[in-house]
C-alpha cells in the first residue's frame, strides 16, 4: 500500500505538471499570431530613386535641431537647437559624446555659420529670435575661446536686427566673395498673405536676402555691387543691405560657389512652394505673385521686375521647402552644380540645376519620412540631412544601390497576397481585421480595415508613437452602398512599412468589381453610375496621401490607441493583443485623448463633435502641422487652446464679423463655411470632393450649443444664427423675397445649405432644395455658389477647365463672340492685359495681329494652351544682366549703340545703357502665362476664342 500511495502521489504530481504545461501551451498558442507569409508587397512599383538616406551618427540625437555646420578642422560638427543650445560632437560615426558650446537661453535659434577665417579669428555667427518684451530677430557675432572651444563670456556683437513675427527667415551663408548673406522673412504670420505688405518694399530689411561685409568695420559695411548701395538709392530710402527681395519666408538657401548665384527655397502661401535662382536685384514677386500665380495684384511692384521661380511645387506635393547646398563636392559627381533641397512635411528631397539655355533640370533624389529642417555639405563631399522632430538625428545622402524590383511589384490587388479571395474579400492567413472609433469621412464610402504583419513580431502600440514590424501593411477597402444592390467597390488603400519608410498605394477597382489596379503616383479618377446618379471618384496622388500620413501626424492615423479603444474597457485592444497583433503591454489612450463615435447620441455632444474633428482634421491641424496651420483640432487639447476664437487672415468669404469658430453662431464660423462648400477654399483641400452633410449638421448643432459670443449674423429671425431652430425653412420654406434676401449674403446661403443638409438626413420635403437649385448657377459670387453646388448633380455644376484641359472639350463647342467679348472684358480672362485692339497699347500681338496669324480655332487654342511651344522672335523676351548685378526682362523695343530699350510685363519702358550690360539672353518661355483658361468653363473658353478670332 505504501508503494501504491507513492505511485498515486507521483501520478498526481505528473498530472499537475502536464496540466500546467498544457495551459501554458494553450496560452502561448492563444497569443501567437499566424504569420502573413503570402506578401508580395515588397519594394516599390517605381524604379528606385537615385539616392537613399542613412543615419550618419546613430548614437547622437538632438532636441529640435535647426542647423548643422562643420568646424573648419573637419574633426567636429556643430548643431544648433531651436531652444537656444549650441552643441559640438566628434565627426565620427560610432561616437556618442557631445558637449555644450553655448546656451542663448530664451530664444528661437535658427542657424549658425563659421567665419571663413575661423581658424585665426574664432568667430561664429548666429541668427535667432530674441523673445520677451522686445521680440526681434538678430544676427550676432560670437567668439569661441578656450580648450575645448566654447562661447567667450559677453562676446556677443549684434550686427543686424529686424522685426520678428512668424516669418523670420534666419539663414546665414558666406559666399565665395567672403560676404555674409542673410535671409529675412516678411515679418508676419501665415495669414493674411504678407500682412505688413513689405515684400515689394525695399525700404526695410524684410522679405529679402541681405549681403553685408563684416570684416571692414563694425558692425558691417555695404559691399559694392549690392543693387541699392548707390547714394541715389539711399536717398530714396532703399536699404543698401538688400541683395534680392520679394520673398515670403526663405528659411534656408544655398550659394553656388562658381557663379555666386543664390538658390532660395521660399515657403509659399496656400498653393505653391518656390525655388528661386537670385542675383543682385532679383525680385521673387511676393506678395504680388505666389510663384507664377497673381495673388495681391494691388501691391505696387518693387524697383526691379519680377522673375518667375526656377521651380515651383504645388501644395499637393510639397508644403514647406527647405534649402540646402549647391553641390560642389567630389563624392556625388552627378550632383555637381545641383541645388539640393527638401520638404519639411513630405520628406522628399529634390535636386535642380540650371541648364545652359536657362531652363531647369529637375529630379527627385529620394523620398524619406524625415522632417527635414536643414542640409549641410561637408568638406569631404558628404551631404548631411537634419531631421527636426521625427528623430532629431542626422542622416547622410548616399547613392542608392537598391535592386530594381519594380517590375515584380504587384500591379493588381489580387497579386499582393493580402486576400485569399477577392470575391468576398477573404483575407489571407495572418491578415487580421480591425476597426476604428471615428470613421473618417470618405465621400460617402464605407470602409473595412485589416493589418497584415509578416513574421511573429507584433505592433508595439504607444500614445506617442508605435513600432511596426518591417513589411507591415495596413489595408483600407472603400465601397459605396447602393441600398439593396451590390455595393460599388471603388478603391483599396495600402500603407506599407519597409526599411523605416511608410509608402502609400491605392488600387482602383474595375467596373465589374472583380479586381483592382494600382493607381499611378499622380492619382486617377473614375466615373461611377450610382443609385444617386453619375459621379466622379478621385483617387489621391501619392504626395497627397503623404500630406496627412507624415511624421508630424505619426504616419499611421487609424491604428492608434485612441482609435482602437472601442469602449472604455479597451475591448478591441485586448482582442488584438490576444490575437498577437499587439506585442507586449499595449498602451491605452490618454484620458484626454479618448474618442467616441460621433454618431452615437448617447455620448456628450462636445465629445462627439471634438472626436469628429480629431478624426477628420487633426492630422493637419495639430501643433506640429504644416506652416500655414494656425489653429488646432486635436481631441486632447482643451477648447481654449485650439486657437479658434479669432479671425482668419485667409479670408472671411463674405461672412460678417467672422471667427474660425463663433460660439453660438455657425453662420459666422469660417470652419463651418469651409467644410460646407465645394471648389476653392474647401476643407479638406485634398482627399475629399463631396461635402459631409451629416458632419455639417453635427458641427451646426455643436456650435449652436456653445454660449453666444456676439450678435447674430442674420437679421432674419426665422433662421437666427444665435441658436434658434430652423423650423421656418423646414416646414414650408421661405417666401420668394426671403429666399432672395438669403441668397444675397454668404451667411444666408450657409444657413440654407445647412438646412438642406439636415432635411436630406431626415428625409424631409425637397421643395426648398429644388427652389434653391434653380438659382444656384445664377449666383455670381463663387463664395456663395460653392456652398450650394453640392446639391446639384455633377452634370449640372459649373465645370471649369482646370490646369490641363483637353483641346477637344473646347473645340467641340460652338462659340459665341458676343458672350466672348464680355469674358474678354471681365476679370475671369487675362487676355486684355497684353492684347488690345490698338498695337500701341499691346504688350503682345494686338487682336488684329492675332486674327491674321491664327485664323483657325485649333491653331489659336494650341497657342493659348502652350504659349511657349512656339514664340515669334518679335515676342521673345530678353533678359538683361548688368555688370552691377541688376536684371531686367521684357520685350525688345529698340536697340542702339548707346542703349537697349525693353518693355516689361507691366508695359513699362526700361532703358539700359549698353556700357552697363554684361549679357543679353533670349528667354525660352513666353511672357504669356500658362493655364490662362483654367478658371473658365469649356463654353466660356469657346466663346472667348470666337471673340479673339473676330467672329
Amino acid at each position: 500500500m505504501q508503494v501504491k500511495r507513492q505511485r498515486s502521489k507521483g501520478y498526481q504530481i505528473l498530472s499537475v505538471i502536464i496540466l500546467l504545461f498544457t495551459q501554458s501551451a494553450f496560452a502561448q498558442v492563444a497569443n501567437e499570431r499566424v504569420s502573413w507569409t503570402t506578401s508580395k508587397v515588397v519594394g516599390s512599383p517605381t524604379t528606385p530613386e537615385p539616392y537613399r538616406v542613412e543615419l550618419a551618427f546613430p548614437e547622437i540625437r538632438f532636441k529640435l535641431p535647426t542647423s548643422l555646420e562643420e568646424f573648419p578642422s573637419g574633426e567636429q560638427l556643430l548643431v544648433t537647437e531651436i531652444g537656444g543650445k549650441v552643441w559640438a560632437f566628434p565627426n565620427k560615426r560610432d561616437k556618442n559624446v557631445r558637449r555644450l558650446v553655448g546656451d542663448l537661453g530664451n530664444v528661437a535659434l535658427f542657424d549658425a555659420e563659421f567665419h571663413p577665417d575661423f581658424a585665426q579669428n574664432q568667430q561664429l555667427f548666429l541668427c535667432y529670435v530674441q523673445k520677451g518684451e522686445k521680440s526681434e530677430t538678430r544676427v550676432s557675432r560670437f567668439f569661441l575661446r578656450g580648450e575645448p572651444l566654447a562661447f567667450e563670456r559677453n562676446s556677443e556683437q549684434i550686427l543686424l536686427t529686424w522685426p520678428s513675427g512668424g516669418h523670420n527667415g534666419g539663414c546665414l551663408e558666406f559666399g565665395p566673395d567672403g560676404l555674409l548673406y542673410i535671409s529675412t522673412g516678411d515679418g508676419a504670420g501665415p495669414n493674411p498673405p504678407d500682412g505688413l505688405t513689405t515684400g515689394q518694399n525695399v525700404n526695410d530689411l524684410l522679405g529679402a536676402i541681405l549681403r553685408i561685409d563684416i570684416d571692414r568695420e563694425y558692425p558691417y559695411t555695404i559691399p559694392l555691387g549690392n543693387p541699392f548701395e548707390n547714394p541715389l538709392d539711399k536717398k530714396a530710402g532703399a536699404r543698401p543691405e538688400i541683395f534680392a527681395y520679394g520673398l515670403r519666408n526663405p528659411f534656408k538657401f544655398g550659394i553656388d560657389k562658381r557663379t555666386g548665384d543664390v538658390f532660395v527655397a521660399d515657403n509659399g502661401w496656400e498653393t505653391w512652394e518656390l525655388i528661386h535662382r537670385m542675383k543682385a536685384g532679383s525680385n521673387g514677386g511676393w506678395p504680388v505673385m505666389e510663384g507664377r500665380a497673381i495673388l495681391r495684384g494691388e501691391v505696387p511692384v518693387g524697383p526691379t521686375p519680377i522673375t518667375p521661380p526656377l521651380k515651383d511645387h504645388h501644395h499637393s506635393e510639397a508644403n514647406s521647402v527647405i534649402g540646402g547646398p549647391v553641390y560642389d563636392g567630389k563624392k556625388l559627381t552627378d550632383l555637381a552644380g545641383t541645388f539640393v533641397y527638401g520638404d519639411y512635411i513630405t520628406g522628399t528631397i529634390w535636386g535642380v540645376r540650371p541648364d545652359k539655355d536657362g531652363s531647369a533640370i529637375h529630379r527627385t533624389l529620394v523620398d524619406t519620412d524625415l522632417r527635414i529642417v536643414a542640409f549641410h555639405q561637408s568638406r569631404s563631399g558628404d551631404i548631411y540631412v537634419v531631421d527636426y522632430d521625427f528623430t532629431g538625428q542626422i542622416y547622410r545622402l548616399l547613392p542608392n544601390n537598391r535592386v530594381d524590383n519594380s517590375a515584380e511589384f504587384p500591379r493588381r490587388l489580387s497579386e499582393t497576397g493580402i486576400f485569399r479571395s477577392l470575391v468576398d474579400l477573404v483575407p489571407a492567413a495572418g491578415v487580421e481585421p480591425y476597426d476604428v472609433v471615428v470613421k473618417r469621412w470618405m465621400d460617402g464610402a464605407s470602409a473595412r480595415r485589416w493589418i497584415a504583419i509578416p513574421g511573429q513580431q507584433g505592433v508595439r502600440l504607444g500614445n506617442d508613437g508605435s513600432v511596426f514590424p518591417n513589411g507591415t501593411v495596413l489595408v483600407k477597402h472603400l465601397e459605396l452602398s447602393q441600398g439593396d444592390k451590390t455595393p460599388i467597390r471603388v478603391e483599396t488603400q495600402l500603407l506599407h512599412y519597409e526599411a523605416g519608410v511608410w509608402s502609400p498605394y491605392i488600387y482602383q477597382w474595375n467596373d465589374e468589381g472583380k479586381d483592382a489596379t494600382l493607381v499611378a503616383p499622380e492619382g486617377a479618377q473614375r466615373n461611377l453610375l450610382t443609385s444617386d446618379g453619375e459621379r466622379t471618384w478621385r483617387s489621391s496622388a501619392v504626395n497627397e496621401c503623404k500630406l496627412c500620413h507624415n511624421a508630424g501626424s505619426g504616419f499611421v492615423l487609424g491604428f492608434s490607441p485612441s482609435q482602437l479603444a472601442m469602449t472604455k474597457d479597451d475591448d478591441q485592444l485586448h482582442e488584438l493583443a490576444k490575437r498577437g497583433v499587439l506585442a507586449g503591454d499595449f498602451a491605452s489612450p490618454n484620458v484626454k485623448a479618448r474618442l467616441v463615435d460621433p454618431w452615437d447620441e448617447t455620448f456628450d455632444l462636445n465629445d462627439r463633435a471634438r472626436s469628429y474633428l480629431h478624426g477628420n482634421c487633426a492630422m493637419c491641424h495639430h501643433p506640429g502641422g504644416n506652416a500655414i496651420v494656425s489653429f488646432y483640432l486635436r481631441r486632447e487639447l482643451p477648447f481654449d487652446e485650439l486657437r479658434t476664437n479669432k479671425g482668419t487672415g485667409i479670408g472671411t468669404f463674405g461672412l460678417r464679423d467672422a471667427k474660425l469658430i463663433t460660439p453660438g453662431d455657425p453662420y459666422r464660423s469660417v470652419l463651418m463655411y469651409r467644410m460646407s462648400k465645394l471648389g476653392y477654399s474647401r476643407m479638406p483641400y485634398i482627399g475629399s470632393y463631396v461635402v459631409d452633410g451629416q458632419g455639417i449638421s453635427l458641427m451646426d448643432q455643436w456650435i449652436r450649443a456653445m454660449p453666444i459670443d456676439g450678435p447674430p449674423s442674420l437679421p432674419l429671425q426665422p433662421i437666427s444664427p444665435a441658436g434658434k431652430a430652423l423650423g421656418h425653412l423646414s416646414s414650408g420654406g421661405p417666401s420668394a423675397s426671403e429666399l432672395q434676401e438669403l441668397l444675397a449674403t454668404t451667411e444666408g446661403v450657409l444657413a440654407l445649405a445647412v438646412t438642406m443638409h439636415q432635411n436630406a438626413r431626415v428625409g424631409r420635403d425637397t421643395s426648398l432644395r429644388d427652389k434653391v437649385n434653380e438659382q444656384t448657377n445664377g449666383i455670381p459670387s463663387t463664395d456663395r455658389r460653392g456652398l450650394l453646388e453640392t446639391f446639384l448633380p455633377e452634370s449640372l455644376r459649373r465645370v471649369r477647365l482646370g490646369p490641363n484641359p483637353l483641346p477637344e472639350t473646347i473645340l467641340d463647342l460652338a462659340g459665341n463672340g458676343d458672350r466672348g467679348k464680355l469674358i474678354y472684358f471681365s476679370d475671369n480672362a487675362r487676355c486684355r492685359a497684353c492684347h488690345q485692339n490698338d498695337p500701341k497699347l499691346s504688350l503682345g500681338p494686338s487682336l488684329p495681329e492675332i486674327r491674321k496669324k491664327y485664323p483657325k480655332r485649333a491653331e489659336l487654342l494650341t497657342h493659348v494652351l502652350q504659349p511657349s511651344s512656339k514664340i515669334d522672335e518679335k515676342y521673345r523676351a530678353r533678359t538683361i544682366t548688368t555688370h552691377d548685378g541688376r536684371v531686367f526682362s521684357g520685350l525688345l523695343v529698340e536697340q542702339s549703340d548707346d542703349r537697349v530699350l525693353i518693355q516689361n510685363a507691366e508695359r513699362k519702358l526700361i532703358a539700359v545703357a549698353t556700357d552697363d550690360i554684361e549679357q543679353i539672353l533670349l528667354t525660352r518661355t513666353s511672357l504669356m502665362p500658362e493655364k490662362t483658361l483654367s478658371d473658365l468653363t469649356p463654353q466660356e473658353a469657346a466663346d472667348l476664342l470666337e471673340f479673339l478670332l473676330g467672329n
